[in-house]
């Protein structure tokens, strides 16, 4: 999100040599901490920082902070030779003046010459000359928001009351208490447990109940827990005037979380102690974002091993967030708090400038208060409850500055933001209640937090009627039944990862009812549904913005030339992308996945924020550009199509030969051996046969290629015809029985090995600079794992194996997990060739024998090891070399910066001839 540390070092370099004998502190001061700033890629005014920030001291005196990053960093700006230590001591007298929000976290004192530095939080302090800043600029990462960040899923407390919760729930159904019954009761005590230890109920309320009023043996706790229930649920005016004097102390909750009637359910000594146990975590400080998702991971038997495998972490959803509304409205807010400068009245601020001020805070919170947010894929509520949580802060802000430091009249009316602003659609009932009930919790934590912060204890009780989570299918159901789109302002969240071919059946029809008008839709991943069904509310509602986390293939293959052509027609813009990260959440043994977030509206910003992985497990760094492609790199909003030809029209590329033959076709080492030794007639149809594995890792495969092959010369070799049976039998069981026909032949036979051919696998490992290609003689049998080019060329060959096509390759092409997959209608077809003279085909040609000759210098080595970035050979290495410079060269004269400027221009070739096609 930031500029990179060897730029903010070079920066601070030359920053400590032009400021080198500045002495003079009110005459450079500003100047001095503007270019500071920037030396960190920040603007002070886009930042929100101040000069000459007014703080209250005591009595009615005011001081004035030199320059002020609210929440960051604190400066105490004297001139040269002044004691460092002694404005440390004035820095610190203006902290009891600022709100809890725009407490900093260090406080910096300086002479132009010496900068001391006061971490707030460790209390430690350290001194260095302006010429060593280059040295300690990651004292100040606070400034780029890398300071370490701590997310509420390290909290233990989560772990521990989602694993209490779990043998809660083991135990109630070991006694065969199960299904809707079993998830609304744990989701009940949940509410309990949290509201004994966050001042809704009183301390230890509910342990005292379930202690002091119920047997050891656990006989009576069900129906005395069932009894409890419905007096949650009565109004005190409505409650007999006979009621036990513990029941009756208990408060009235509504929100119809304890309206349903459930079975009494039954307990023993086990599942009651279960409960107390599950009473002794402090549940004021569990965050109802982590804790569901981490509750209903055990819940599944399958997931019990991996606590929290798949929840969307804290980290994962302000990435989302953050870009998406929430740094638009903090920086709508900042000049509305604005304290006034030295140049005003010191002891009140003008009442028409503060009566303006104060009506501009109340327009932007009647704004917030009025958004609404919806998350079609809502699981059990973490981007809602995070959204929610993030926006009653942004409140709290505003009434702060409202109240000015004055005793407020009533938090009741001044909390306007409610949990009725947030809408979701779950596809499983369980979550869907822990999602609702999460959100009451978050209220009532951001309730005790502005308790806390404004001085005056609050309760939302009873509960209102909640968040608007609807258990149902988000692909079947009419979104507008949820939230109307003209009511709607942000739609978010994390849809399930599942590619075109692992997608059940019944998946499959929902998609493709939903992208009716698309077409190849049957290549779309399952998350696309999605993106369209956001994108028909945007038919409705043009202002709402939309921001999804996916796997990366929404950006690669056929995915962007399908969904993306469509959607740029329709009038959608990328306003910001975090490219390709690697998705984690602390949770052990969890899956490598690759995502990337999206997000998308018909409104376009005039900067885009893209942010960019130099390592996909670490912090992002933020460009911001003019446009960003569906490619997620700055550029054209362009994508390119599955294409059946060649566009420059060069040598027809064709998939490999499809065996589909369990095993019957296809021979190792051992097996043909063997054939050949009990029939040695079946030596003259076997035929070596290389997959992408055996090409690249230099292993030996073959296959039964019987083309031709005549009834008696089949039955003349029993071993052979043998499989050739079973694969008959097996193809009659198959999703394709007409293939048991040809029983002796590969199911698909698009490369003939009776002809030359250049050889390019269809997955290389992307630690690779280059796929691995390679010719081969006729007599050679590839499968589709494979793609072929019948009678390739030098030059072509010479090309292909070029940087430019593997850039090209990078981004149009595919991934199988993160593995590049090369294809022909969309990498190969779609690829723009220079044109070629007879002189540029005779040079490439001898380029291209240069890289064969380099590899057979090593006869005994696996491409694998030629193409391992730290293995490769020297003079292959440069052969590789020689080829990128000179076919970068046919592009253009003036060199290219790097991949993302080459695949810019390829994508600009491309479109000028498509655009030539259509005049």
């Amino acid at each position: 999100m930031h500029l990179a540390w060897n730029e903010i070092t070079a920066r601070a370099a030359k920053f400590a040599t032009e400021w080198a004998g500045e002495t003079r502190e009110t005459s450079e001061s500003q100047t001095f901490w503007t270019e500071f700033l920037e030396v960190f890629g920040i603007n002070r005014k886009r930042a929100g920082g101040y000069f000459e920030y007014a703080v209250k001291l005591a009595g009615k005196k005011y001081g004035f902070i030199d320059m002020f990053l609210p929440g960051k960093m604190l400066v105490e700006q004297k001139s040269s030779g002044r004691d460092l230590s002694k404005a440390q001591g004035q820095a610190l007298s203006y902290l009891d003046g600022l709100t809890n929000y725009d407490l900093p976290n260090i406080i910096v004192t300086c002479d132009f010459s010496v900068f001391q530095i006061l971490d707030l939080e460790t209390r430690e302090v350290v001194t260095f000359p302006l010429e060593d800043l280059p040295k300690h600029v990651r004292e100040f990462a606070i400034l780029v928001d890398e300071a370490p960040q701590k997310y509420e899923e390290q909290n233990p407390v989560n772990r521990e009351a989602a694993e209490r919760m779990a043998a809660l729930h083991n135990a109630i159904e070991a006694t065969g208490y199960r299904g809707h019954k079993l998830e609304l009761l744990l989701v009940r005590l949940v509410f309990c447990l949290f509201a004994e230890d966050s001042r809704i109920f009183e301390l230890n309320q509910f342990q005292n109940y379930i202690r002091n009023r119920t047997q050891v043996d656990g006989t009576d706790l069900g129906p005395k827990m069932s009894r409890l229930f419905e007096v949650l649920n009565t109004k005190p005016e409505e409650r007999s005037t006979a009621l036990d004097d513990d029941l009756a102390a208990f408060p009235y909750i509504n929100g119809g979380l304890f309206s349903e009637l459930i079975p009494i359910p039954d307990f023993d000594t086990t599942t009651r102690f279960s409960l107390l146990m599950a009473t002794r975590p402090d549940w004021s400080k569990v965050s109802p974002a982590i804790f569901g998702a981490m509750f209903q991971g055990v819940m599944n038997e399958d997931q019990r091993h991996d606590i929290g495998a798949h929840y969307t972490s804290e980290e994962n959803i302000l990435r989302v967030i953050k870009p998406l509304f929430l740094d638009d409205l903090y920086a709508e807010l900042e000049p509305l708090v604005r304290r006034r400068s030295r140049t005003q009245q010191e002891d009140k601020e003008d009442k028409r400038v503060r009566a303006n001020r104060l009506a501009r805070l109340d327009t932007f919170h009647d704004k917030i208060a009025n958004l609404n947010f919806f998350d079609p894929a809502c699981g059990c509520g973490n981007f809602l409850v995070i959204a929610y949580r993030e926006l009653r802060r942004l409140e709290h802000r505003v009434v702060a500055a409202m109240a000015g430091g004055t005793a407020l009249l009533d938090v009741t009316e001044l909390l306007r933001v409610r949990v009725e602003q947030f809408h979701g659609i779950e596809i499983e009932e369980f979550p869907a209640l822990i999602a609702r009930t999460a959100l009451w919790l978050t209220d009532h934590q951001m309730n005790m937090e502005a308790s806390e912060q404004l001085g005056e204890h609050y309760t939302r009780l009873p509960l209102t009627e909640g968040a608007n989570i609807v258990w149902a299918n988000a692909l079947t159901k009419d979104w507008g039944d949820v939230v109307k789109p003209d009511q709607l302002d942000f739609i978010m969240g994390n849809p399930p990862f599942l590619g075109s071919r692992v997608m059940s059946k019944p998946q499959k029809v929902e998609l493709k009812a939903v992208a009716k008008g698309y077409k190849q839709s049957g290549f779309l991943d399952y998350v696309t549904g999605w993106y369209i069904k956001a994108d028909k509310f945007l038919d409705v509602n043009p202002d709402i913005q939309v921001a999804f986390v996916s796997t990366s293939s929404i950006s690669q293959g056929e995915q962007p030339g399908i969904l993306w052509k469509k959607l740029l027609a329709n009038g959608a813009h990328i306003n910001f992308a975090h490219r390709t990260f690697r998705w984690t959440n602390g949770a052990k043994g969890i899956a490598r996945v690759h995502c990337v977030i999206v997000g998308f509206g018909r409104k376009a910003k005039a900067q885009k924020e893209l942010y960019e992985y130099p390592d996909i497990t670490g912090e992002p760094v933020l460009s911001l550009v003019p446009s960003i492609s569906p490619y997620l790199i700055e550029g054209d909003e362009y994508v390119v199509s599955n294409r059946e030809n060649q566009i420059s029209s060069m040598l027809p590329m064709a998939f490999g030969n499809m065996p589909a033959d369990d095993g019957n076709l296809l021979l190792s080492t051992e097996e043909r051996d063997y054939l050949v030794a009990h029939e040695p007639a079946a030596a003259a149809w076997i035929l070596p046969c290389y997959g992408a594995r055996e090409f690249i890792r230099k292993e030996d495969r073959y296959a039964l290629w019987l083309e031709g092959i005549s009834p008696s010369e089949l039955k003349a070799m029993p071993l052979v015809y043998s499989r050739v049976e079973a694969n008959k039998a097996n193809r009659a069981k198959s999703a394709r029985p007409e293939l048991a026909s040809i029983p002796h032949l590969f199911a698909q036979r698009t490369q003939s090995p009776k002809f030359p051919f250049l050889l390019i696998p269809s997955v290389s490992s992307e630690s690779r600079r280059y796929v691995p290609m390679g010719f081969f003689e006729p007599g050679v049998v590839t499968t589709n794992l494979n793609l072929a080019i019948q009678d390739g060329t030098l030059e072509l060959f010479a090309v292909l194996t070029s940087q430019m096509h593997m850039d090209w390759m990078r981004l149009v092409g595919g991934r199988l997990e993160s593995r590049y997959r090369y294809s022909k209608d969309v990498v190969y077809n779609n690829f723009i060739f220079p044109k070629l003279t007879d002189q540029h085909i005779v040079k490439l040609q001898a380029l291209g024998q240069a890289v064969l000759d380099a590899r057979a210098a090593y006869p005994n080595e696996s491409l694998a090891n030629l193409y391992d970035d730290v293995l490769m050979p020297f003079e292959l290495r440069k052969a590789h070399d020689a080829i990128d410079v000179y076919v970068d060269s046919l592009y253009r004269e003036e060199e290219f910066a790097g991949w993302e400027e080459r695949v810019r221009h390829l994508l600009a070739l491309h479109k000028q001839h498509e655009e030539a096609l259509t005049v």
